[in-house]
């Protein structure tokens, strides 16, 4: 039986390379790339395969909506989240979007596989270094969080990525400076930017400013 698998990133080097891991499998097939969220969505639905593969850090929606979304539209199909980063607050939210599985992209060559095959058991795969996260008791600070629902609230407008730009964009970094921190695009920075003066309903930087500060995404001291 062949194995219908999507590759979702926005980078076309990267993936070229999980094309050539991949196809490793005799019974994996790829049958559609997305280099966008929205993509995902639409080749989602078009070709409704066994399982993508999704990247978090995208255009126009990132992974953890597309996966959102996508879950809605084609139930049946399983994604498997890459990321840079080794973050709690991302892989809780990939969780509960939807997704069945987590893997670092530093990791691809010798998890990846496993992890395809895991999750379509219908089995969740988490990346061995952050099964801990999953069972941290919340800190002081997050504990505050949530008597704090109104501002807790307002946070959770943006996501665990956005709230990492809009940092860098209030503490003043330009756009190449926080593609180079974060390894993404000046165009992907570009599209973040925009999301988030969506969202916050932000006319102008010292609006982001502003909610950066009101909301603790950066202090007066940074």
């Amino acid at each position: 039986m062949t194995i219908k698998i999507m590759l979702a990133d926005d980078h076309p080097v990267f993936r070229s390379g999980l094309k050539n891991i991949i196809l490793t499998e005799k019974d994996f097939e790829i049958v559609a790339e997305a280099e966008n969220g929205n993509i995902a969505i639409e080749k989602a639905e078009k070709y409704t395969p066994d399982i993508i593969i999704m990247d978090i850090n995208m255009p126009q929606k990132d992974g953890i909506e597309a996966t959102k979304i996508i879950k809605e539209k084609v139930p049946d199909t399983k994604i498997l989240i890459l990321t840079m980063y080794s973050d709690e607050a991302y892989l809780k939210e990939g969780l509960n979007a939807g997704a069945s599985g987590y893997v670092l992209k530093r990791a691809v060559d010798t998890e990846l596989i496993a992890a395809v095959q895991t999750v379509l058991r219908g089995e969740h795969y988490i990346y061995p270094t952050l099964i801990p996260s999953l069972y941290a008791k919340p800190n002081e600070s997050e504990q505050e969080s949530e008597q704090e629902s109104e501002v807790g609230s307002e946070v959770d407008l943006l996501s665990p990525r956005e709230r990492e730009v809009l940092k860098y964009i209030a503490l003043g970094y330009t756009q190449k400076e926080i593609s180079t921190e974060l390894f993404i695009s000046i165009k992907t920075v570009d599209t973040y930017k925009a999301r988030i003066m969506e969202k916050i309903d932000a006319k102008k930087k010292s609006n982001l400013v502003r909610y950066a500060l009101k909301h603790g995404i950066i202090s007066s001291k940074d």
